[in-house]
């Protein structure tokens, strides 16, 4: 559907208000319309009109939604009167809603509003539904309504970087937004009769929640279900009764209803409002385990969101921060948040890009990739020195119970090999523990590659798996996914002494960490199969022995 967006004319004002009623007739809890049509017809005539920002959407000619802004003002403290923009209301055609209307009109607006010099723009709106063009609740700004409330529904977005720092104040509109009902219903009686609709009770929600959910609904005056519209998921969770995954059941109903959903905590579109991230259009890449990656455009920058659901995976926003402390390069942390990071999109960069396979057999690639893991290994490991860090230690894996579960699920308890590890357990955890550690890169794969565009540096980056080790697992993690020649290159660079013992250690390790966690999956995954050939066939035990005889 082709959109198009230019000035409201005259010739446009009636088609608009006639348009406005229909959009808003039963919205809220109002089985009419509010008055937004009669607000729209007075706001042309005031002094807080604002015509360059007064436009109408069209689809094949026919005008589909409208957008009107007007002049508002925050009163500080000590009286001064600072000048922004309101806008509403937004109205679109009920045929073209969700189709991409609103969104439009919104954009082009707020971009058109910066462009003409505008410090910030402060409204009453949904508070599900704005943050996703960066709205953020004013009181994040010190900013609250004339009656000193915050509530969720006042939104503010500044128009530059810094434009409300150091204001604070009470947000002041225009009366012409105080509608007078009986002035609305003289004005009403200019159109058509239309019959009232009848507003979906809360009962039809709250039937299918747990009973104390009806009592909290009233307490708040929830009435309708459309009456949500006016608080935020945010507001939701602060109800007595109310969590996360009663909110992602109220989300499904909601969906089934044709009503706006609730914004969880971890949504992205929230993310990028923390952040400050204005007008974006977002894409999403993927979505896996709980972590989503997005593309996010912004006033002509690019960058990439990446968003964790989950706490325990936020661990790569300290991991960043550490390496960061650490001048080991990584991409720049343009921003975080308590759920996500927001990176640069490299795929816009000149001077770096993404890996690509053909990395793997390129021994320039090879060389650039070993100096990143000389620096990550010997700045780790003074890092580490002075430090206890509850990071990711694949040796951890390493325990009598995983032991067992291997051996059960591998249908090799006859083993050999389990005898042995019995007999020595308490050895060969300790000697593991003695064992020298450093910061270890757990996830090498050219997907997780980027070399600077003359291939003379390289470095990984997607830090979840970040933690701590023997050298020698990274070392023999990347050479065995690098061709021979690349392989080479590697080591030549790396060019560190390799203990013997991390190798040794090292052989019979590995594959027993594999297993570990091949045997956590419902399925034996494919992955683990060579490890799997390695203990059947007597090599796991051969390499455990020649390590434990190392000291005798």
């Amino acid at each position: 559907m082709n959109i198009s967006i230019r000035k409201e004319t005259p010739g446009d004002y009636r088609i608009v208000e006639e348009m406005t009623r229909e959009a808003f007739w039963g919205s809220m809890d109002h089985p009419t319309c509010d008055g937004e049509h009669l607000l729209v017809h007075k706001l042309r005539k005031l002094p807080v009109f604002v015509p360059e920002l007064d436009f109408v959407a069209e689809v094949e000619g026919e005008i589909t939604g409208h957008i009107i802004y007007s002049l508002a003002k925050v009163m500080t403290p000590d009286h001064r009167e600072i000048e922004v923009l309101n806008f509403g209301p937004l109205s679109v055609h009920p045929d073209y809603k969700r189709r991409g209307v609103g969104t439009a009109l919104t954009r082009h607006s707020i971009a058109e509003a910066a462009r003409l010099g505008y410090r910030a723009i402060i409204f009453y709106g949904h508070p599900d539904y704005y943050p996703r063009f960066g709205f953020r609740r004013a009181g994040r700004y010190g900013i609250v309504s004339a009656d000193g409330s915050s509530p969720d529904s006042l939104m503010a977005m500044e128009l530059y970087d810094g434009a409300l720092d150091g204001i604070t104040g009470r947000y002041i509109e225009d009366e012409v937004y105080e509608i007078d009902p009986k002035e609305m219903a003289e004005f009403e009686k200019e159109f058509p009769y239309k019959e009232p609709v009848r507003l979906p009770s809360v009962e039809v929600l709250s039937d299918q929640l747990p009973e104390g959910v009806k009592q909290t609904f009233a307490q708040h005056g929830i009435r309708f279900v459309s009456q949500l519209q006016r608080f935020s998921g945010a507001e939701l969770l602060n109800w007595e009764g109310m969590d996360e995954q009663l909110l992602i059941r109220i989300n499904g109903i909601l969906s089934q209803l044709g009503q706006p959903c609730k914004l969880l905590p971890s949504s992205y579109i929230l993310q990028l409002t923390e952040l400050g991230v204005r007008n974006p259009v977002c894409s999403l890449i993927r979505s896996k385990a709980g972590i989503s990656l997005y593309r996010v455009e912004s006033e002509g920058r690019k960058w990439i969101l990446k968003v964790f659901e989950n706490q325990e995976d936020a661990r790569e926003i300290d991991n960043y921060l550490m390496l960061s402390k650490l001048e080991i390069p990584t991409l720049p942390l343009l921003g975080y948040t308590k759920n996500a990071i927001l990176l640069p999109d490299v795929e816009a960069s000149d001077e770096y890009r993404l890996g690509n396979e053909d990395d793997l057999s390129d021994p320039k690639v090879a060389r650039a990739i070993a100096g990143w893991y000389r620096m990550l290994h010997k700045k780790g490991r003074a890092y580490l020195s002075d430090r206890k860090i509850p990071m990711y230690d694949e040796s951890d894996l390493f325990t009598a119970d995983n032991m067992k579960e291997i051996a059960e699920k591998t249908s090799t308890v006859e083993n050999v090999l389990w005898q042995i590890i019995r007999e020595n357990y308490g050895t060969i955890s300790s000697r593991i523990d003695a064992l020298p550690r450093t910061l270890t890169y757990n996830d090498f794969y050219w997907t997780n590659l980027i070399v600077s565009q003359n291939c003379e540096s390289a470095f990984m980056f997607d830090y979840n798996l970040l933690g701590k080790g023997i050298a020698y697992g990274d070392i023999r993690n990347v050479t065995s996914s690098l061709s021979r020649e690349a392989a080479e290159a590697f080591l030549q660079e790396y060019s560190d002494d390799i203990a013997e013992g991390e190798k040794k250690a090292d052989v019979f390790i590995a594959p027993l960490v594999t297993l570990s966690a091949a045997c956590k999956s419902d399925t034996f995954p494919s992955w683990a199969k060579a490890s799997l050939a390695e203990l059947k066939n007597g090599d796991i035990l051969r390499h455990l022995k020649e390590w434990l005889c190392m000291e005798e």
